[in-house]
């Protein structure tokens, strides 16, 4: 055998048909492997995303519902309270009827009219008050002139003293009373 048959038999040998043919079915298979795990990863980012974007959907459509609740009992606690009000003002008007009536049946005191029982019956009260007061001083002179003549009696007249002086005091607030029930 000549060089060039050894040789060509060594080319046969290496470029065999079938081994390059495994070697390109290797090389493809490498590339189907890799292009088969990024389209999984592809689809699970895919899924990851639509998962997330429902999520967000059902939280924006929860806060809508929950939105849409709160703006129902708004509206509804301000129809409540419109017919409240309503309700009230019907009242006030009805209200400011009956008063004005009454002051037409009652109409004004004059407490300059000499002829008013109210007014009269103050003037008495008044000048009741201001008797009893003036009864109490004399009491009180008398009883004092009668202290000094008995020995041995301060402890009974201070007592006593405090007794009229806190009558005359009631004395005087009721009266001013009366003339704060003239003034009003």
């Amino acid at each position: 055998m000549s060089k060039d048959t050894i040789q060509s038999t060594d080319l046969a040998i290496q470029l065999d048909p079938l081994d390059m043919l495994r070697a390109s079915v290797k090389r493809q298979k490498l590339i189907l492997l890799a292009l088969t795990i990024t389209c999984a990863l592809a689809l699970l980012t895919a899924l990851t995303a639509v998962g997330m974007l429902m999520m967000q959907d059902n939280q924006v459509i929860s806060e809508q519902v929950r939105l849409i609740e709160r703006t129902r009992l708004i509206e509804e606690q301000i129809q409540h309270f419109t017919v409240q009000a309503e309700t009230l003002l019907v009242r006030s008007n009805e209200t400011n009827i009956a008063l004005t009536s009454l002051r037409e049946q009652v109409g004004n005191i004059d407490v300059n009219d000499q002829t008013n029982v109210v007014i009269r019956l103050q003037r008495i009260l008044i000048r009741q008050e201001q008797d009893y007061r003036n009864f109490l001083t004399s009491l009180e002179n008398g009883l004092y002139n009668f202290h000094m003549m008995i020995p041995h009696s301060r402890g009974w007249w201070e007592g006593y003293k405090q007794e009229l002086v806190e009558s005359s005091e009631l004395s005087k607030a009721r009266e001013n009373y009366v003339m704060n029930l003239r003034n009003n």
